[in-house]
């Protein structure tokens, strides 16, 4: 008898107490006379003897609610209060409904949810091996009628263990898989005898029916990946019975009806395109298993689909015919196929009935089946934009633009996609009523499914889930008016090795990085910023660096690798977390060909160009600057309760140059400020380090920095739900960073330096570095920039449009401009697409 109330605990069958009823009766009797005289709201809701969950794990099973809190504070029930106007009557209609439909009910105390509540909680304690378990619930008015407490009251009684656990039904695994599936047990095993490696003693293991259906599921997934392809959840019973020698513990047996063991037999692929042409058949010409008297084949059914070949077929195809059947490798080859970006749906199936026995080994064909997509796609758009210049100069742009974009699908016939994109825009900054910036550019890409020689053997090396290789050529050409700029143009290439380790990290290889940009300027530029900006850059060599970033033409390559792990959102971001990690190599090719091709005695930097202008001294010539980059950047996602998350960010970054120029290429440099950055500043207008920017100097930030640290942390929560098709979540985030020079930038001079320059000898200077913008010691990192506010965001199913209003709590410039100064300006309103990090 005992054994069938066990079997009825496990398959979760379970009968609340006398106890756990008569609780429930109180609970309603208590709530209908408060019913009678007024409905009372639930003010808190609280667990009481719970000493072995979290709070979190017990309120995922209560139903019983109190009213959503911003930021948790008590009173502070904002939703309720939206709800509650919208129904007193006295609004118009539409816009009475839309208050209610971003808010809440008042959360009403309901007898029949706290008796299931009791009911849920008393069938989670005994799941998790409390089988004496006792729920009961007590209502407590508050200091007003309408205000009430819930208290669950939880007497666990005496856990239950497990003592023993064994499997049978598992004579036809081999004896090193019979060790290799009890190791990885999801149970606390005591040892394993490796002569009896399928019977064990559980460790301080309590009884859990969600363990034991966990354990369910990895026997599953360990021998589909036997041969037991047939094997269902059917197939496992576990039998829970007492152990002899103690009244508290329990033993399992997993008992297990395998079925047959199958080897991978044919395959035959049918695909459907959307094109009108007859059925092509071909045999695939695949690798199989060796040592067999039986020989699968591989076939392919072709309809009404001209592009499509036989070789994308065959790379997609994750297992041998002939080898042990593996339900995770046909998974891998259903995900292969999915990410060619060519089928819009796909199957494969094992085709039981048609099983083959050779030998008295049975061979399981398989099916499978695909839907192509349209071959050729042209769209065109309009969109909004918001960015900085391409030059990296000024505040941020608002503009609109117009794309065309071509795509052909399965362009060769092994899943190649060819995509061509055009795009024009026009821009204006905040403080402008005029065009300030105009841009065309045009892509030229081609993404191939897999990883072209010699890199293809990284697919067997790591063993990838998937792989892409993208080659991508782009051209541009911008003008900044404002600041009197000009790009002629700025050619870039890009080889691109993408890897997917798992479906949430991923490795990005470019193993060509090319730009060649030819900048020049208009007339007004040295006029307009460039005398303004050597007042503070006094030293020569850094000055003429700098006028190289502007006017002369320049080359950069890099060699990049990055280590992508995400698991978030990329548009809600609400929980998870999404890390990077990134190194490259710069200029190393120029510097290599400089040195022994066009420079053997003596190095200038520079290499022969078809973009240069011409003219004397190094006309026709493309600088470079050879350098070291390395990024790290972490982000977290933790969700608080329905409706509210935690956001945090840690960046860091380094950059340093490696030959004789001393600096780095300006678009390898760091900058810091604007929407996604430290919001108190406008974009890049923070740093580098307690140097500043001068007030009357429109550029911005010029200069960038060799170092960056930044961190941000920000709470958002739901406060509107469904209003304009859209949530509104209110946000407050606290945002602390800087830039700094690395230990060979000159920095800026401050006046003591300038000074000293023209003293013959020179004087001791008392901090000689100060105001410079160099990161020296950790001292320096009292002069981060601290920026908070509060921020709204507007949530629709595909776009996120977002709005901060920041203040600047502390600015290590010398303008000093924060709210504890006379010089504070106010705070500023930042807009931008997405979530700021």
């Amino acid at each position: 008898m005992s054994v069938l109330v066990l079997l009825g605990l496990l398959a979760g069958i379970l009968v609340p107490d006398a106890r756990a009823a008569s609780s429930v009766q109180q609970v309603v009797s208590e709530t209908s006379v408060a019913q009678d005289s007024i409905r009372p709201v639930v003010r808190d809701v609280r667990v009481r003897g719970n000493t072995h969950f979290s709070e979190r794990t017990l309120e995922n099973h209560i139903r019983t609610r109190r009213n959503r809190r911003i930021l948790g504070i008590p009173g502070f029930t904002w939703w309720r209060w939206m709800y509650q106007l919208g129904d007193a009557g006295w609004m118009w209609g539409r816009l009475g409904n839309a208050m209610k439909s971003g808010g809440e009910p008042p959360a009403y105390l309901d007898s029949t949810t706290v008796a299931g509540d009791i009911e849920r909680l008393t069938l989670f304690y005994e799941q998790q091996g409390f089988r004496e378990a006792a729920v009961s619930a007590e209502v407590q008015p508050r200091r007003s009628a309408e205000r009430v407490s819930v208290v669950f009251r939880v007497d666990p009684g005496p856990p239950t263990y497990l003592r023993r656990v064994q499997y049978e039904g598992l004579s036809g695994l081999s004896a090193s898989q019979k060790r290799t599936l009890a190791r990885g047990t999801v149970l606390n095993a005591d040892r394993h005898d490796p002569e009896t490696p399928l019977s064990f003693r559980a460790d301080d293991q309590r009884y859990q029916k969600p363990l034991l259906l966990e354990e369910r599921r990895r026997l599953l997934s360990f021998l589909k990946d036997a041969g037991y392809a047939a094997i269902s959840r059917d197939s496992i019973r576990a039998i829970v019975y007492p152990d002899q020698m103690a009244s508290d513990s329990l033993d399992v047996t997993l008992q297990v009806k395998t079925g047959p063991k199958y080897r991978f037999g044919d395959v035959e692929f049918r695909i459907q395109g959307p094109e009108q042409a007859a059925a092509r058949r071909d045999t695939i010409d695949v690798p199989r298993a060796s040592g067999s008297g039986y020989q699968p084949i591989v076939t392919s059914v072709i309809e009404n689909e001209t592009q499509l070949g036989t070789g994308l077929l065959r790379r997609s195809l994750q297992f041998t015919p002939g080898t042990t059947y593996e339900r995770s490798r046909v998974v891998d080859t259903k995900q292969r196929l999915e990410g060619t970006g060519i089928f819009t749906l796909t199957s494969l199936s094992p085709q039981f009935g048609e099983a083959t026995v050779v030998d008295s080994t049975r061979y399981l064909p398989l099916r499978v089946e695909g839907q192509t997509r349209q071959r050729h796609r042209l769209r065109m758009e309009t969109f909004g934009l918001q960015r900085g210049s391409e030059v990296g100069l000024g505040t941020s742009e608002f503009g609109v633009g117009v794309s065309g974009v071509y795509e052909n699908v399965n362009a060769f016939g092994g899943g190649e996609t060819v995509s061509i994109r055009t795009s024009g825009s026009v821009a204006t900054s905040l403080d402008s009523t005029l065009i300030t910036s105009r841009q065309l550019e045009g892509t030229v890409s081609l993404t191939l499914p897999y990883l072209v020689r010699p890199f293809g053997g990284f697919e067997n090396i790591f063993d990838l889930t998937n792989s892409r290789t993208r080659l991508s050529v782009s051209a541009l050409t911008a003008r900044r008016n404002d600041l009197r700029l000009l790009i002629r143009s700025r050619t870039s290439a890009r080889f691109r090795l993408e890897m997917d380790h798992t479906p949430t990290q991923s490795s990005l290889v470019d193993v060509v990085d090319l730009s060649i940009s030819n900048p020049d300027t208009l007339s007004g530029f040295r006029t307009r910023f460039l005398d303004s900006l050597f007042v503070r850059v006094q030293d020569p060599v850094q000055q003429a660096q700098i006028l190289q970033d502007y006017t002369q033409p320049q080359i950069n390559t890099a060699i990049r690798y990055t280590f992508r792990s995400a698991t978030a959102n990329p548009l809600r971001r609400r929980r998870g977390h999404i890390y990077e990690v990134s190194g490259e190599v710069g200029n190393t090719v120029p510097f290599l060909l400089d040195q022994f091709l066009f420079a053997p005695d003596t190095l200038e930097y520079t290499v022969p160009g078809i973009t240069g202008r011409s003219g004397g001294g190094l006309s026709g010539r493309l600088r470079y600057r050879p350098y070291v980059r390395g990024t790290v950047d972490l982000r977290r996602y933790v969700a608080l309760g329905p409706g509210s998350t935690l956001a945090m960010k840690v960046f860091g970054g380094i950059a340093h140059p490696t030959g004789g120029p001393t600096l780095v290429p300006f678009d390898r440099r760091f900058f810091s400020g604007g929407a996604s950055s430290v919001r108190g500043w406008r974009l890049r207008q923070l740093g580098p380090g307690g140097a500043g920017q001068r007030n009357d100097f429109v550029g911005g930030d010029l200069l960038g920095g060799d170092l960056k640290l930044e961190s941000s942390v920000e709470v958002r929560t739901r406060l509107l739900q469904n209003v304009l098709a859209a949530n509104w979540v209110g946000a407050t985030f606290l945002d602390v960073g800087n830039v700094w020079f690395g230990p060979r930038n000159q920095g800026f001079q401050n006046a003591e330096r300038r000074n000293a320059v023209s003293q013959d000898p020179p004087p001791t200077l008392s901090n000689p570095l100060e105001g410079s913008g160099r990161f020296v010691g950790l001292k320096d990192l009292a002069e981060v920039g601290v920026g908070s506010g509060l921020g709204i965001r507007i949530e629709w199913e595909y776009l996120i449009a977002r709005f901060d209003l920041a203040y600047r709590l502390h600015d290590p410039s010398p303008q000093n401009d924060d709210v504890f100064s006379d010089n504070f300006q106010g705070p500023l309103l930042h807009f931008g697409i997405g979530q700021a990090f």
